[in-house]
């Protein structure tokens, strides 16, 4: 029961933080994902700057862009870890592999789940895709390494060896 109030928790926060990190950094450092990520940054600023100028009451205009940068963060930082953390917990799921390929997948599927659209990408999104699935995978390993070896809590004691036979 403590490990679902203390240690899940902590060991998913500390996962998506660092996950958010490593988005940030490859954000930066990628040449794709630097120009993807400034020109949204740069026309999305502006954007809210025009309407805020041009409003009676900028709170509300401000107030559901911060919603909407909330609701992209959670979807796709938050929520996969959460989702895998919580199927691995419950099926007491303990692999490394699992953690990282599961949430990385998940990580750089959600998008293609969000389009709802099938069609043929092309390379600058399976890029981005790449990028987030290096993102998720992050989460998981972070997850692992902090909760995700004891999943489900603690599993059958390991059988007796010979020299506690002969202790007793």
């Amino acid at each position: 029961m403590i490990r679902w109030l203390l240690l899940v928790p902590f060991a998913l926060l500390i996962a998506i933080g660092m996950s958010s990190v490593f988005f940030l950094i490859a954000s930066m450092v990628d040449p794709l994902m630097a120009t993807l990520t400034g020109e949204t940054l740069f026309v999305g600023l502006w954007n809210l700057v025009d309407a805020v100028f041009s409003s009676q009451d900028p709170g509300p205009i401000v107030a559901e862009a911060m919603l909407g940068v909330g609701r992209i963060m959670f979807t796709l930082l938050v929520l996969p870890p959460l989702v895998i953390a919580v199927i691995s917990e419950a099926l007491k799921i303990r692999s490394l592999v699992w953690y990282a390929v599961a949430t990385g997948v998940f990580t750089a599927s959600v998008p293609w789940i969000l389009r709802g659209a099938a069609r043929v990408a092309n390379p600058a999104e399976l890029h981005v895709s790449a990028i987030l699935g290096l993102t998720g995978a992050v989460a998981g390993l972070v997850y692992w390494t902090i909760a995700g070896r004891d999943a489900g809590g603690r599993g059958t004691p390991p059988p007796p060896t010979a020299s506690s036979r002969l202790e007793k």
